[in-house]
């Protein structure tokens, strides 16, 4: 049987290779996910990428912030939000300035443009936190909480070092 043979009759190569592969999996789900409001977003009208709208929500909620600060509240790499930061400059959603005190900063804000987006947004976002909730719970009533406890675990513990720990109990 050829690979997408086995696909198509319900087998699945990752889930067949357990849960080693949760990042993968997560990743598959991640996509989707973002495909699917890429698709909607534009119904609703919101024109920002979906792996963006976090970065202008911060924006929204803390004022101008600096590219740093950005990274440290979203949790996301420094080069993963200048590349955000840079689909929104091109859709002119938001704008750049040296930093006035320390000229190695770059600070991003909003601008009108990106704060009518945010508004647009936000009644986006509540259909679109309704729709996950449903996905979730149809797939494990309580999932988005455990979610948020793995993350808090990892926090806590890397899987780095969850990783060593495990491998050191296989050679003892």
């Amino acid at each position: 049987m050829q690979a997408n043979e086995r696909e198509d009759a319900g087998e699945d190569f990752i889930r067949g290779q357990g849960p080693a592969y949760l990042a993968h999996l997560l990743r598959r789900l991640s996509d989707e996910l973002v495909r699917g409001a890429e698709a909607w977003y534009p119904e609703v009208g919101v024109t920002a990428p979906p792996r963006t709208t976090s970065t202008l929500l911060a924006l929204d909620e803390h004022g101008p912030l600096s590219v740093t600060a950005i990274a440290s509240t979203l949790r996301q790499s420094h080069p993963l939000v200048i590349n955000w930061i840079k689909l929104l400059q091109a859709r002119g959603l938001v704008r750049t300035r040296t930093d006035k005190q320390d000229r190695r900063r770059t600070v991003v804000a909003l601008t009108r443009k990106g704060a009518d987006e945010v508004g647009r947004l936000r009644k986006a976002l509540a259909g679109m936190a309704e729709t996950s909730q449903t996905l979730m719970d149809d797939a494990a009533p309580g999932l988005f909480d455990a979610l948020w406890r793995m993350e808090q675990a990892c926090r806590h513990e890397s899987f780095a070092d969850r990783l060593r720990h495990a491998s050191r109990a296989l050679v003892d």
